[in-house]
């Protein structure tokens, strides 16, 4: 064995017990920084998403729907028909003013079709309705009962008059009548 050694054969006396493999140049450190950036990535993408879907539900919880059509009396084509309680007799009474105006009125009151109790209910106070007119014009100055107001006049005579009722029934005041003349 010693002939081997002398002859330039292989030296096996300086090599060390355990072999070393060859250092990798960072290969899972790279996968774990790119995994990295995905994740960032992903999570900007989610909470993006997450303000654009609550900002929009804010927006559209605050905004008016758009094909909503108005339904007020001055943006209806042709006023509603409605039933006519023409019963109330022709109130004749004078004006407060210092020199008193003279009222006669004739009024007739409009209510829903469908709601067929008010006209019992109006009949029953038929009476009631007649003295409280006469106490509201009574009441007046001439220039709350002129033609130029009596859009306002018809309003508080509405008001007034579902008050009085059990239920708000009364949808407008027809004047068949409405005279002034001074005293």
């Amino acid at each position: 064995m010693s002939d081997d050694f002398d002859k330039g054969g292989p030296d096996f006396s300086d090599t060390p017990d355990v072999i070393e493999k060859p250092k990798s140049k960072g290969g899972g450190k790279a996968i774990l920084g790119l995994l990295k950036w995905i994740a960032i990535g992903l999570g900007a993408v989610i909470f993006i998403i997450v303000i654009v879907v609550v900002t929009v539900s804010l927006l559209n919880r605050q905004a008016k729907p758009m094909t909503t059509v108005p339904t007020s009396e001055e943006y209806q084509r042709a006023t509603p028909i409605w039933a006519t309680f023409t019963s109330i007799d022709q109130i004749t009474t004078s004006t407060v003013d210092k020199e008193p105006w003279s009222v006669m009125v004739k009024l007739n009151l409009a209510y829903d079709t469908a709601d067929k109790d008010i006209q019992n209910e109006l009949t029953a106070r038929k009476y009631q309705i007649q003295d409280a007119l006469r106490n509201f014009f009574s009441a007046k100055k001439i220039e709350a009962l002129l033609p130029e107001r009596e859009r306002e006049l018809k309003e508080e005579l509405r008001e007034m008059l579902n008050r009085m009722l059990s239920k708000p029934a009364i949808k407008d005041v027809y004047f068949q009548t409405f005279a002034r003349n001074q005293m």
